[in-house]
């Protein structure tokens, strides 16, 4: 074990001296923890009645399995986009669907790459990115469903709450209403990873602190301006009740509810609660019917008619909401302007560190360093608000806004990133199978 764990020490103090700690978060052990995918086969492909089966394409070659449960017997004004916990699969959702559909909505049940019929390794790194693919390459599955205008909302439950929040904020021209069912805000902050986290640091608590999450799902919330439902059980040992607080906290949309389900836990709200919990779905759904977004987030657009002339003019991008007004990043900071002094130049967001797909050409320009501008390089995938890129003399941590895509021809094996982590996997095998042993002891003892 010392061995092993010494090897752990070694290579985790390099990540972090190198600022790619959080390449962790693609160790293969790390993912078989965080995951839990059943494999099923298609009941329904090809299908055009009320459940249908089909696959949306990830940019790496892999493909996701989604569910398209229909209503038979009217349009829906409504699409609900779900994505479940780590342990469900997008099958499972019949009770769900058949409520949804009582409130004139269809349901979306989207998996995570390696569920049900779907390919490739569950991944934290690239779970948002998948949802985000998912939802472009949803938009023909609606049209060809003769469902094109219909308002979107995102409902995402445990885990899947982060893919929720991040179409929520990312797609904010598209997206009518957002809902968090027991969501996970922070890995770092569950019992589990607190517990043991700092262990698998060999205590060394400073450079657990130190691992960004891999979502940051906190600081996506202050972007949703859409109508938001928060729920979750104050008894939930899994994702505490805080971090509901959290994110209720976080939202600034003056849309939002926290209902707290008193005396439940992670897994059966749904058993001590079905009626109010399918009112309060119900409310949001009326909720995102009636949402309009003249000024989504991402959305560009220049300041007129302030009583500081000097403000008049400026061009800035819109961060989110902020009560009846809305945050607008200026060349001269951060200002809460009400939508009557904005005029919208482009409702499209720039381009994140997720819009660049892994082994995709990109050339660099607009950088201070000269030498770097008019060069080309490979994507490697994010880095926090990042884009590493690889050129031939070394790799590079860039903003999106100096990057812009020349070709895209996309790794034909993705896993050849995260076979770099082997070393910490093997590590921390060494780890768990001390730490079972260590229990064995201690269940004797007792």
């Amino acid at each position: 074990m010392a061995a092993g764990m010494g090897g752990l020490e070694g290579l985790l103090g390099g990540l972090a001296a190198g600022g790619a700690l959080d390449a962790i978060w693609e160790n293969p052990m790390v993912a078989n923890i965080a995951f839990h995918p059943s494999k099923i086969e298609p009941s329904y492909l090809d299908s055009t009645g009320p459940i249908r089966d089909g696959t949306f394409d990830t940019s790496d070659g892999n493909k996701i399995s989604y569910r398209f449960y229909v209503p038979s017997s009217m349009k829906p004004k409504i699409v609900v986009y779900f994505f479940h916990g780590n342990a469900e699969v997008c099958t499972a959702m019949d009770d769900i669907a058949e409520m949804l559909h009582a409130h004139g909505a269809a349901l979306l049940s989207i998996d995570y790459r390696g569920y049900a019929w779907g390919t490739g390794q569950p991944s934290l790194k690239k779970l948002c990115a998948d949802a985000d693919q998912c939802f472009t390459a949803s938009e023909g599955l609606l049209a060809a469903a003769g469902f094109a205008d219909a308002r979107r909302v995102v409902f995402g439950r445990s885990i899947g709450a982060t893919c929720a929040v991040h179409l929520a904020q990312k797609r904010a021209r598209k997206v009518h209403g957002l809902i968090v069912d027991s969501g996970l805000m922070s890995i770092k902050q569950l019992p589990t990873v607190q517990m043991l986290g700092p262990m698998v640091f060999q205590g060394n608590t400073e450079m657990f602190q130190q691992l960004p999450e891999p979502f940051d799902t906190l600081g996506k919330l202050p972007a949703v301006g859409c109508p938001a439902l928060v729920m979750h059980g104050d008894k939930d040992e899994i994702v505490p009740y805080t971090q509901a607080v959290q994110c209720h906290d976080a939202l600034k949309t003056p849309a939002k509810k926290l209902q707290c389900w008193v005396g439940a836990t992670h897994n059966d709200v749904w058993c001590l609660y079905a009626e109010p919990w399918r009112h309060e779905v119900k409310t949001l759904l009326e909720q995102a019917l009636e949402f309009e977004n003249s000024f989504p987030a991402g959305a560009l657009v220049e300041t007129h008619s302030l009583s500081a002339a000097e403000l008049n003019g400026l061009q800035g991008r819109i961060l989110g909401p902020e009560k009846d007004r809305l945050r607008v990043e200026l060349p001269v900071g951060v200002k809460a302007l009400k939508p009557s002094n904005l005029k919208l130049l482009d409702e499209e967001p720039e381009k994140g560190a997720d819009d660049f797909p892994i082994g995709a050409t990109v050339e660099a320009h607009s950088l201070s360093s000269a030498d770097l501008n008019g060069r080309r390089g490979k994507v490697l995938g994010p880095q926090n608000e990042r884009v590493q890129v690889e050129f031939e003399d070394g790799k590079k941590a860039l903003k999106p806004c100096n990057l812009k895509v020349v070709e895209c021809r996309f790794l034909k094996d993705p896993d050849e990133l995260v076979a770099q982590s082997c070393e910490v996997a093997l590590a921390t095998i060494a780890y768990w199978k001390a730490w079972e042993e260590l229990e064995a002891r201690i269940a004797g003892d007792a």
